[in-house]
C-alpha cells in the first residue's frame, strides 16, 4: 500500500484523533529524528508555546517523549499509533482488535522513522 503524506496525515487525525498540529509534529519526527522545540517550530512556522503545547499532547498520548532537555523523539512507528489506538479503544469502549488501516499506517511510517535514525 503507497499512501501520500497528505493521506497518511488524514488517517492518522481520524483513526487516532489527532489535531493538525499533533499529526504534523509526530510526522516531522518520525522522518527526521529527535527534534528540539526551536527546530520543530521552525520547520512548521509556529511560535514555541504552540509547538510546546502540542508536543505536550503527544507525550501524554504515549506517541513521543522528551529524549533530553528540549529533545523530543517519537517511540516506534508500531508502537506509538497502535498504543494510541487501543488507548482510544478503552476510552470508547470498543473492542480492542486488528485493524488494517492502524497496521499499515505504522508500516509505512517503519522506513521512513528507521532511515532517519540511520542517516
Amino acid at each position: 500500500m503507497v499512501l501520500k503524506l497528505s493521506e497518511i496525515e488524514d488517517l492518522l487525525s481520524t483513526e487516532l484523533n489527532l489535531g493538525n498540529l499533533e499529526t504534523k509534529i509526530f510526522l516531522l519526527i518520525i522522518f527526521n529524528g529527535k527534534m528540539s522545540v526551536e527546530e520543530i517550530s521552525d520547520r512548521l512556522g509556529l511560535d514555541q508555546s504552540t509547538s510546546l503545547e502540542h508536543i505536550s499532547l503527544l507525550i501524554g498520548r504515549n506517541m513521543i517523549l522528551e529524549y533530553s532537555k528540549n529533545l523530543y523523539e517519537c517511540f516506534h512507528p508500531k508502537f506509538a499509533i497502535i498504543n494510541r489506538y487501543r488507548r482510544l479503544c478503552n476510552i470508547k469502549n470498543i473492542e480492542f482488535k486488528k485493524n488494517l488501516i492502524i497496521d499499515n499506517i505504522s508500516t509505512i511510517l517503519e522506513k521512513p522513522f528507521d532511515d532517519a535514525r540511520t542517516k
